[in-house]
């Protein structure tokens, strides 16, 4: 596999206009951590609490904006708080594994890990930017929708309650209603009866008795009490896709070990942590910010152990770009930048993102939910940019000294401070300290109407 073309073109052309070829490098470094920073926040984007429910008469109508959305583990202070002391655990856990044991076997066990988890990574990558693209062009997916119910206790409720949509304890009911209950009870027993609970071998290889126990099934669950629904998945065609393209990368990377591939992994691992992690508030975010900006300066100045662990195993916890061969270094070397120094500043940014969604609501009062409608980011924009001058002079430095540098150290202060700058200029410190988001988001399907996804084509605008 040919990667390195487009690099000697582009190193070629830095010669001719005397610039220094390493500018290359630090800028791959560069616009990679910015694009996943900013593609990951605006996935974390949902209906705040100020924005009315989307309508589907609205010309920005988008079906996606009905469907739940995607699951989020939200940290709150304490969890804050803890998040140096976990990776300061870790991290020295995994800096006596690769000492005292031997580095292919602790390298084996954690590609394997890294294998399975970037199949989902990747694949999810994928299908977040192929839905991205059909938004934008008008391409059709179709979706598809899983649920998953499970049937209450009948012993407990009645079943005329239940059609009324109220839950009643059998003892509280009527008198008048036993023979309903009874006779509803009579065939739900009659129908458990048909159910075989530990079919043999030879039964599950045969259609009939697979059907059968399907119509049984099926029958049972049209029977009150109404089955309580206990989760549901959608998906579509781009995820199904995109798990073919997760396993394509993985085998390819396993294959060659390039850079570019291995890039690729860390990208989708860092995406797909900044969808699923989330900070409730500001005030979480500056203690986050805060511990570890600490903790980034004790592991790189004080120990040689973030350095020891980031340089010794080839696993995709970083983004490497090669740097061009000098005399020192004949052979070339790679500049990393950990993942971390991704992931942090973004879960950060992207409450900045989503406070800015909200604040939008909240002065435009009676404006419908739109995932497609443009709103003004003053707040993300002041942490984006402060974060790619922050990541230039941590660069710079690096380069100038030729030694490690902790990016948070430069980082966390940079955002934190535009952000805070920011509200006191716009003269809303106290909207924004006071912000708050829930820790439970309800699905936007559960207040009004059902999306229409079930095995249907729907036209994204």
């Amino acid at each position: 596999m040919d990667l390195q073309l487009p690099q000697s073109k582009a190193l070629e052309w830095l010669e001719q206009n005397n610039v220094d070829p390493v500018v290359l490098t630090y800028s791959v470094l560069l616009v990679s951590a910015v694009l996943v920073i900013y593609c990951g926040s605006h996935a974390t984007l949902h209906k705040p609490e100020t924005a009315l429910p989307a309508d589907r008469a609205d010309s920005a109508f988008d079906p996606a904006d009905l469907e739940p959305s995607s699951s989020q583990e939200k940290l709150v202070a304490e969890d804050a708080y803890m998040m140096p002391v976990l990776g300061g655990i870790m991290l020295v856990g995994m800096y006596f594994l690769i000492k005292k044991l031997d580095k292919k076997y602790v390298e084996m066990v954690f590609n394997v890990y890294f294998s399975v988890f970037g199949v989902f990574a990747v694949g999810k990558t994928f299908a977040s930017s192929a839905q991205f693209v059909a938004k934008r062009t008008g391409v059709s997916l179709v979706r598809w929708k899983v649920t998953i119910v499970e049937n209450p206790s009948y012993d407990d409720y009645d079943e005329e309650q239940y059609k009324k949509g109220k839950i009643e304890k059998k003892e509280e009911k009527a008198e008048g209603n036993k023979g309903k209950v009874d006779e509803t009870a009579e065939k739900r027993a009659e129908l458990m009866s048909k159910i075989v609970k530990k079919p043999s071998l030879r039964q599950l290889t045969s259609p009939s008795f697979v059907i059968g126990q399907y119509k049984v099934a099926s029958q049972l669950g049209k029977l009150p009490p109404v089955p309580e629904q206990v989760g549901k998945w959608f998906f579509t065609t781009a995820d199904v896709l995109g798990v073919f393209v997760g396993l394509a990368v993985v085998f390819a990377n396993h294959k060659t070990q390039h850079w570019i591939l291995g890039n690729v992994l860390g990208t989708s691992f860092a995406f797909t942590s900044i969808r699923i992690l989330t900070i409730d508030s500001f005030k979480t975010g500056y203690i986050l910010l805060g511990g570890l900006f600490a903790y980034d300066v004790f592991f790189v100045f004080g120990t040689h152990i973030m350095v020891t662990v980031a340089t010794s195993l080839t696993v995709p916890i970083k983004l490497t770009a090669p740097r061009p061969a000098t005399a020192s270094s004949p052979s070339g070397s790679n500049a990393m930048l950990g993942l971390g120094d991704i992931i942090v500043p973004a879960i950060f940014l992207s409450l900045c993102l989503r406070f800015d969604l909200w604040n939008f609501h909240r002065k435009q009062p009676g404006l419908h939910y739109s995932s497609a409608r443009k709103f003004p980011k003053p707040f993300f924009h002041a942490g984006m940019v402060l974060y790619a001058v922050s990541l230039v002079v941590t660069i710079v430095v690096m380069h100038t000294f030729r030694t490690a540098q902790p990016a948070l150290l430069y980082l966390c202060p940079g955002i934190g401070g535009a952000v805070a700058l920011t509200a006191l200029i716009r003269r809303e410190w106290s909207v924004f300290w006071a912000y708050k988001e829930d820790l439970e988001l309800e699905p936007e399907s559960n207040k009004s109407e059902e999306p229409k996804t079930e095995s249907e084509t729907v036209k994204d605008k």
